[in-house]
């Protein structure tokens, strides 16, 4: 079973412990959400190459660390086990490795787990890989998944310190077969990079489907975000990433009900703007993997689109449709980001099941000029929105477009497993990244009619703005 409360091995910042590619800055008392946020992050971010990190086995050092739950020790050797963490909370490593010890040879499986971790990284103790991958192996051996997990992790770093019988990711899939979500993500990788043949490159996108269901049960929305990025970057048209992002904003799922490990298809709504000749944009995810297109204009004509360009990794997607007269004037497009605290507004077409298809705007401020995890590329906007906002133009008081809508926060209800937003925590692609897109896309020759700049005030800009907006019909 996956631990429910967890608990380090650090009680603060230890000076990080290098080897090629390797950085460890752990704390103590992180719960499960921060663990994902912080080291599985960090791992992730390590094998898609972002920043200065950029292969797996440097991303798996990140999750050498004990994660153990509260009460499983045995009443006869629960002090012994509490008296190693008072020990270590002093900062007296060897006299917590001391009573963790006979706990371990006795079979207590976390106290194994705790020994590993310290002869890992030589705290209480010298540093002994050997002597680590005992204590692991015989933790793995006793099917704990958290001990198995460790173990591949362990194994996928250091193959060829000891004969091991099996390897990293026998050990990784023995975790990921008791559900732990965790290790389901670090197999798909795996998998999506070739570590266990050509042919099995093709299962990645499931196993990584399957972590972010684990991660849904968990209540782990971080842990979702993880699955959802890796499925982008692995396959960049599967539905199972929106299929994720459905689940977690609420969104209707037929596939929820169905359990099923795939997608199933459906009508998929959306909002969009012109942002050239014969151009709209909108989010890739509303679009990915349908088979037909509809712009319905503010007169509500349909005008069939197709996806000339695409960027699933920053959620883009650019719409041409045949006629370029048939679009509205296009929006202008703001020549400076908006700055924290700028008043901000959209409009588009949230869950049309409900409120309809008349356009609805929603007012709020940029929250934070930096997206999730302190994303450059996105804001931060308290702007409320709904699905079907997706794809909608983020507009400052000048009537400009500085962002594109592409998603908002949330959690699933513990109680009736329904997914949540949260309220006015929501994310917009900066425009310049959209404009990046629009450069690399061959466009007609020929100018698009724009709106004008300014007004007097909210009202006017909305009346100027909505019949530029259209709504997305995908199928």
């Amino acid at each position: 079973m996956e631990p429910t409360d967890i608990r380090t091995m650090l009680d603060e910042v230890l000076p990080t412990v290098q080897s090629p590619s390797r950085y460890l800055g752990l704390e103590r008392n992180l719960t499960r959400k921060s663990w994902n946020e912080v080291a599985l992050h960090v791992a992730l971010a390590r094998w898609l190459g972002v920043g200065e990190y950029g292969d797996y086995v440097a991303a798996t050092s990140w999750a050498l660390l004990l994660l153990l739950p509260v009460q499983t020790a045995a009443p006869a050797s629960h002090g012994g086990f509490e008296g190693g963490w008072n020990a270590y909370d002093r900062g007296d490593f060897a006299r917590a490795v001391q009573l963790w010890r006979p706990l371990a040879e006795g079979g207590h499986v976390n106290a194994q787990i705790n020994l590993a971790v310290m002869y890992e990284h030589g705290y209480g103790v010298e540093r002994n890989l050997q002597t680590a991958a005992a204590w692991y192996l015989a933790a793995a051996r006793q099917d704990s998944a958290i001990g198995q997990y460790n173990l591949g992790l362990f194994l996928a770093e250091h193959s060829g310190v000891i004969p091991a019988e099996q390897d990293a990711l026998y050990w990784l899939g023995k975790a990921a077969d008791q559900g732990f979500a965790d290790a389901q993500l670090q197999v798909g990788l795996m998998y999506a990079q070739g570590k266990a043949g050509e042919a099995r490159i093709a299962d990645a996108p499931a196993w990584l489907y399957q972590a972010g269901l684990a991660y849904l049960s968990n209540r782990d929305a971080a842990g979702v975000d993880s699955a959802v990025a890796a499925l982008h970057r692995v396959d960049a048209g599967t539905p199972l990433a929106h299929d994720l992002e459905a689940r977690l904003a609420g969104w209707p799922d037929p596939a929820a009900e169905a359990q099923t490990s795939t997608a199933v298809a459906r009508t998929a709504t959306g909002t969009a703007w012109p942002v050239a000749a014969g151009l709209a944009v909108t989010n890739h995810h509303i679009v990915a993997g349908k088979q037909s297109l509809v712009l319905v204009d503010s007169r509500g004509r349909e005008i069939p689109a197709r996806i000339v360009s695409s960027d699933a990794g920053n959620d883009i997607a650019l719409l041409a449709v045949d006629n370029p007269e048939q679009l509205p004037p296009a929006l202008p497009i703001a020549t400076a980001g908006a700055r924290l605290g700028a008043s901000v507004f959209t409009i588009g077409f949230p869950r049309v099941d409900v409120m309809g298809t008349t356009p609805k705007l929603s007012l709020g401020i940029i929250s934070s000029v930096n997206g999730m995890y302190d994303d450059p590329a996105s804001y931060q906007i308290s702007v409320p929105i709904q699905p079907g906002n997706s794809g909608g133009p983020l507009v400052n008081m000048r009537g400009e477009v500085v962002g594109l809508v592409t998603s908002m926060l949330g959690r699933v209800n513990a109680t009736g497993g329904e997914a949540q937003p949260f309220a006015n925590i929501s994310y917009a692609l900066k425009v310049d990244r959209v404009m990046a897109l629009l450069l690399e896309t061959p466009q007609p020759a020929r100018a698009i009619a724009e709106l004008s700049r300014g007004g007097k005030n909210l009202e006017d800009l909305a009346q100027k703005i909505q019949g530029s907006v259209m709504r997305v019909r995908a199928e």
